[in-house]
């Protein structure tokens, strides 16, 4: 970074994080813990509870917090050892154009989606809210693009601007969702949902957990943007288990409670569940402090990603990432909420994938030693091929979670065709 100033623009975005930069673990976990504690995880859970009895939604975010927690791992063991973000990572399995193209459009893509996703979800309550609570009418759309606006600003900072964000907005929202479950056990409603049965279509425990693992695989698999400024992989773990699982299996959970306490229909507009529940004005605040930390955490690896893909200058980091929030901001605008569920499946098919091929190139081939790894010039067709594969088995494939049956045949062809492809050109690291 240029400056160590919490509030200095980062200007680092695809070269090595230096060691003088490297911060505490508890920083990194932050941030993951950004990302659960966010509304999505909350209306993930109203979307599982709503097929799923609420003892099999349990079980469906633990098994799926598990292998996110896996997955973010292994991808973030090679950000701390490389100190370079998922797209350069990238670069040895995919080829320096490869994940040019490729990885970091799609990568791009997803993270764009996610902030217009987020943004929605956010337009929708703060609207909502302020209708219900105060008899204030602000439409929709303008919500969304003036919370888009507030989280891209943000995510231009840093590293730096989202780790001093999630220090106030992880405690806030924690509490925001204790108060509520405390009202919900204290409440009536105990005997709703002791007696709850699913009021929408049913759902499978495979399909909830590759739900689960939808929600967070575009962060998993780009775990790297974040752990590049971890010390050790040990430092790697703690930020990966501590930030992600407790609060990302507790706030999906929460969110589940929440939506039988309060009765419903409209799963997608989380400020019913707060008005339901009777915390108007705290859910307003929490839902506000949730939805921006992790929607900051979009917008800055869209913008690596783009930096990537139009090879910038790192200086230009900042504005990239604002640009890649205002087009998320656009979108968002026209309810991209509608498609939450369609685009969790969506991601676990084709994001998914990436890490096993990944993989298979730095911790089996590379045996997990820094000093192997370097990328490849242009394309690296094997690790095209092997990614093309995984993503067909997940489409076609009946049985199984999604979720974790990509990766492993990306992995799988990819050792295969590592023997019998040719070799590609190696660059200097």
């Amino acid at each position: 970074m240029a400056e160590k100033s919490g509030f200095s623009l980062e200007r680092l975005a695809l070269q090595p994080v230096p060691q003088s930069d490297r911060q505490h673990w508890i920083s990194v976990a932050l941030i993951q813990a950004g990302f659960m504690i966010s509304a999505t995880s909350l209306w993930t859970g109203s979307i599982m509870i709503a097929g799923m009895s609420l003892a099999e939604t349990l079980i469906a975010a633990v098994i799926g917090y598990l292998i996110v927690v896996l997955i973010c791992t292994v991808q973030g063991m090679m950000g701390s050892d490389l100190g370079v973000p998922s797209i350069v990572a990238a670069t040895s399995s995919f080829g320096d154009r490869g994940s040019q193209f490729l990885i970091s459009s799609v990568c791009c893509v997803c993270c764009v989606g996610w902030f217009a996703i987020n943004a929605n979800i956010c337009g929708f309550a703060f609207s909502g809210l302020l209708e219900d609570a105060f008899g204030i009418v602000i439409p929709v759309a303008a919500s969304t693009i003036l919370w888009g606006l507030i989280m891209v600003l943000t995510a231009v900072v840093g590293f730096n601007g989202l780790k001093l964000l999630n220090a106030v907005a992880v405690p806030a929202m924690t509490a925001v969702a204790i108060v509520g479950l405390f009202m919900v056990v204290t409440q009536t409603a105990m005997e709703d949902i002791q007696t709850y049965i699913p009021i929408g279509e049913d759902m499978d425990m495979l399909t909830g957990i590759d739900i689960v693992i939808g929600g967070f695989i575009v962060g998993a698999v780009l775990a790297a943007d974040f752990t590049r400024y971890q010390k050790t992989r040990l430092d790697v773990v703690k930020s990966s288990f501590l930030g992600i699982f407790p609060l990302g299996a507790g706030m999906l959970l929460a969110g589940a409670l929440f939506t039988i306490a309060s009765g419903v229909d409209e799963l997608y507009d989380i400020s019913e569940i707060f008005i339901g529940i009777g915390i108007p004005v705290l859910g307003l605040i929490g839902l506000i402090l949730s939805t921006w930390p992790a929607n900051a955490g979009n917008a800055y690896s869209a913008g690596l990603d783009a930096v990537k893909v139009f090879l910038f200058d790192d200086a230009r980091r900042p504005v990239v990432t604002l640009i890649c929030g205002l087009i998320g901001t656009v979108v968002g605008s026209f309810d991209a909420i509608f498609y939450f569920e369609e685009f969790l499946i969506w991601l676990c098919v084709i994001i998914a994938p990436f890490a096993g091929v990944m993989i298979a190139d730095y911790w089996i081939i590379g045996k997990g030693k820094p000093e192997n790894w370097a990328p490849t010039r242009n394309i690296n067709w094997t690790g095209m091929v092997a990614l093309l594969l995984g993503v067909v088995v997940s489409f076609t494939l009946t049985f199984g979670i999604i979720g974790i049956n990509g990766p492993i045949v990306a992995m799988a062809a990819y050792l295969l065709l590592h023997k019998i492809m040719p070799k590609p050109e190696r660059m200097a690291a």
